[in-house]
């Protein structure tokens, strides 16, 4: 058994409550005149039970609620559920308050926080009403997603919006927005109960009999594949974990697959990456090449100190050479005596007269005696200046041969930092070949290298079809056509009891057109071509009064009630005085009012009417729940007003 609802709740913004209370299992009919906030309430009643979009009127009721709520039962059971007013100009709040028990009373203002969310109040709802888990899935050749029966779905078959009530183009709530009429194709069967439980759980089970029947052939196939080309990916899986060092070199590739399977187990769970002491080696590198640069700094040095020395022993090699020549050249006084009164300006040689006077011999020889002291001095420096370039060159070699040293070092860490690279390489591409014998390992993980049992592939073969069978769309369709019968009988029935055009013939209920049409002996007629208002309206009524009382006798999971929103609109047009509503009584709209409250005894669900006709019948006044006819009783009370 699904819900009806007890109590339509409005809080004020300074914690009035406005209650509007309905009886379960009987007519409720809330009249009243223009512009009282009558047709308001199946908007706020649709925006409670999860509705994400507001479409309740903007003005009065947006400015003066703070929340709004609704009291629903179920046999014992009760659900308590007030959401926020999003304010004017705003289309859903998140701010939602349940409560669940028995005998509960309606809660304070200040009781009101939020305690979940929409997700959450759609999920309580769909438990509440007894909408069980059932997805639809379209056919391959559709493109429209997978979907889930829900309370939104259900609430299709409980409103009929007064725009809605007297249209003859679309029977059902909201048929007219994108979209919903393959919804409510789709989900018919599920809410008509031809998709019942057995159904949903054969469905289910159909689904995880061919999952395991697919994994079974997959290994089949896979085992085959693999064993066909003699183990050809496990081994070459296997010689690239060798390469990479993941396990040592084996003689012999494994020939089954427990052999291959133990051997890819064991290569990715070794521990085979090497750690790398980055750190340390680069600080001994930084130091060495602080030491090159001050040995090649030595090295010129010393090298520059030697070019130096080598120039200024250049030098003194030239002069000692030609004072020696000049000593040569004055050595030859020593052919000639020291005569101090020899005559100066006769030749010594020949004896002729000079015009010039020559030096004498002693003048020669105390300028050969100097030459020879200053050459006796250079010879001295000269050998200092080799002593220098000898320990310059110490220095020099010195400096080299720790250079060497040095540069021999650097190398050697260089060439460390390399074979760090190459570590680092290593363990890359260890980790990568891991990452596919891991994949690979997956894939043949339930792969054993006996064959599967063909019994038990029989055996899911033989449940698989059985299934198939039970949930055959042609058995399903027909189904669907015997139920649709039995609706259509009824809907005729109550057709012909109102009088109604067509009604000599069969009316039935076309889940394809989602309409009802007449099949007469010229040919069908939809209700969009059967003429009158009247005849709208009454087979808008007819059609959700035997659609609910299909649903309670079946106790299928749509909320037990039907809101209709003023149904006699095609028995007064919309300039009629509301004195002349209120006191009218044509037949017509008897005959209706009491076909509907026929309908509804000992049925299980609920009718709510909010409705200008205000018929001065007892019948028909005892199902009066509310009047809103004084002028000042509304649904939203003028005190709130005033309040603001």
């Amino acid at each position: 058994m699904s819900f009806q609802i007890v109590n339509i709740i409005l809080y004020s913004k300074t914690g009035k409550i406005r209650n509007i209370s309905f009886s379960t299992n009987s007519v409720n009919i809330i009249t009243g005149a223009s512009k009282t906030g009558k047709s308001a309430l199946i908007h706020i009643v649709n925006y409670c039970l999860g509705q994400k979009k507001n479409n309740i009127p903007e003005g009065v009721i947006m400015k003066h609620v703070s929340w709004f709520a609704v009291h629903l039962v179920k046999d014992k059971e009760e659900l308590f559920v007030a959401r926020r007013n999003p304010g004017p100009s705003k289309y859903s709040s998140e701010e939602i308050y349940i409560e669940i028990g028995h005998n509960l009373d309606i809660p304070d203002y200040n009781t009101l926080n939020k305690n979940t969310n929409l997700d959450g109040l759609i999920m309580q709802l769909n438990g509440f009403s007894g909408i069980t888990e059932y997805s639809f899935d379209p056919k391959l050749e559709h493109t429209r997603k997978t979907g889930k029966a829900n309370i939104g779905k259900a609430l299709i078959y409980c409103f009929q919006e007064q725009s809605e009530i007297a249209d003859p183009h679309f029977l059902f709530h909201r048929q007219g927005e994108e979209f919903l009429p393959q919804s409510i194709k789709d989900y018919m069967p599920f809410f008509l109960g031809i998709i019942d439980k057995e159904h949903i759980f054969n469905k289910e089970e159909l689904r995880s009999k061919k999952r395991e029947l697919k994994i079974i052939e997959n290994q089949i196939a896979e085992r085959e594949r693999l064993k066909g080309s003699s183990f050809k990916k496990a081994h070459s899986l296997i010689a690239e974990a060798v390469t990479v060092g993941l396990i040592p070199t084996i003689l012999q590739m494994p020939q089954s697959w427990v052999e291959v399977k133990e051997v890819l187990s064991n290569s990715v769970n070794s521990r085979t990456e090497q750690d790398i002491p980055e750190g340390q080696y680069t600080n001994e590198l930084n130091g060495l090449f602080e030491k090159q640069q001050h040995l090649k700094s030595s090295f010129r040095t010393a090298r520059d100190e030697i070019d130096a020395l080598q120039v200024l022993k250049s030098g003194g090699n030239g002069f000692a050479q030609e004072s020696n020549e000049q000593r040569a050249r004055l050595k030859s006084i020593d052919l000639l005596p020291i005569d101090e009164k020899a005559d100066h300006h006769i030749c010594p040689l020949c004896s002729s007269a000079l015009e010039n006077p020559t030096p004498n011999s002693q003048a020669i020889h105390t300028n050969l005696q100097k030459i020879s002291e200053q050459l006796d001095g250079v010879t001295s420096d000269i050998s200092h200046i080799e002593q220098m370039i000898t320990l310059a060159e110490a220095k020099k070699i010195e400096a080299h041969s720790e250079l060497q040293s040095i540069n021999a070092q650097i190398n050697a860490i260089q060439q460390i930092n390399q074979q760090i690279e190459e570590i680092r390489d290593l363990n890359a591409k260890r980790a990568l070949v891991k990452g596919r014998l891991g994949l690979y390992l997956e894939t043949i993980v339930d792969i054993e290298d006996e064959k599967a049992d063909d019994s038990d592939i029989e055996r899911l073969i033989s449940r698989i079809q059985t299934l198939e069978e039970l949930l055959d769309s042609d058995a399903l369709k027909g189904r669907l056509s015997s139920v649709l019968s039995v609706l259509s009988r009824d809907i005729t029935d109550l057709a012909r009891r109102l009088n109604l055009e067509y009604s000599k013939h069969p009316i039935r209920l076309d889940s394809e057109k989602l309409t009802v049409v007449a099949d007469t002996e010229d040919g069908m007629v939809p209700l969009e071509r059967m003429g009158s208002g009247e005849t709208w309206v009454s087979l808008h009524l007819i059609t959700h009064l035997v659609l609910h009382r299909w649903f309670a006798k079946k106790n299928l999971p749509v909320p037990h009630f039907i809101f209709f929103d003023q149904p006699t609109q095609a028995y007064y047009p919309p300039d009629v005085s509301d004195d002349i509503v209120k006191n009218t009584d044509r037949d017509s709209v008897l005959q209706m009012f009491k076909l509907i409250s026929d309908c509804v005894i000992d049925a299980g669900f609920q009718v709510i009417i909010t409705e200008h006709a205000d018929i001065q019948e007892k019948w028909y006044q005892e199902m009066v729940r509310h009047k809103w006819w004084d002028g000042t009783t509304k649904l939203v009370p003028l005190e709130w007003i005033e309040d603001n």
